[in-house]
């Protein structure tokens, strides 16, 4: 059974896990080698817990193991990520985290929200209500640059 949580700072290493296993699986074909090496290349120690410190994220869960996270910017107005399993893709896993980052926005009083989604993640993103505003980059921890598709959706009433 899949359980959606607020995420806790011993998820972290969970955390990473998805998010590189994500971005290996799914970005193949959007990107280049070396974009996805430096996508994923190691975090300095405690970038995930300061990111479950500092920012909203939530997991999803299914029988103990974390399949995937979301993350939400209350401060920027910005859904911060989107990450699922491969081992978890295609089964509504990412849609469920992304309604639990909106229903958080609205609580916060947002009226939109943007991000900048992966090249490969832009039909999930649009298939869920977010608009296309246009495309440029993003710049990584680590200074590398990848490219992406600046999106955002307005809440109704």
């Amino acid at each position: 059974m899949l359980t959606i949580r607020k995420a806790r700072e011993e998820d972290a290493k969970a955390v990473g896990r998805v998010h590189r296993e994500a971005i290996r699986e799914q970005s193949r074909g959007h990107y280049t080698d070396e974009q996805i090496e430096a996508w994923t290349s190691p975090r300095p120690p405690g970038h995930f817990e300061k990111v479950i410190r500092e920012k909203e994220m939530y997991v999803a869960e299914e029988d103990g193991e974390v399949v995937g996270f979301g993350g939400l910017h209350v401060e920027a107005a910005e859904v911060d990520a989107v990450f699922v399993s491969p081992t978890a893709a295609g089964r509504g896993v990412g849609l469920k985290l992304l309604w639990t980052v909106e229903e958080r926005a609205r609580e916060a009083g947002l009226k939109s929200l943007r991000l900048d989604a992966s090249l490969n993640a832009i039909g999930f993103y649009e298939r869920a209500g977010y608009e296309l505003k246009g495309m440029g980059e993003r710049r990584l921890w680590n200074a590398a640059v990848i490219p992406c598709a600046h999106m955002s959706k307005e809440f109704a009433d």
